[in-house]
């Protein structure tokens, strides 16, 4: 299995935004969230078109 750059990317905006989502959830910062489940979504879709897509 060769790894794809759309895996890194989408596993890199994953795990930045589940953090975000984390402190925005501990710290009661409202950007922090709604842009961490933004960026968990971006990376998500990533992951998903690395995987429905192969090269």
């Amino acid at each position: 299995m060769k790894l794809d750059i759309r895996q890194v990317i989408g596993g890199l905006f994953l795990l930045y935004g589940v953090i975000l989502i984390a402190v925005g959830l501990i710290g009661g910062e409202a950007p922090n969230l709604w842009t961490g489940v933004a960026m968990a979504v971006f990376g998500g879709a990533f992951l998903a078109w690395a995987r429905l897509k192969r090269i």
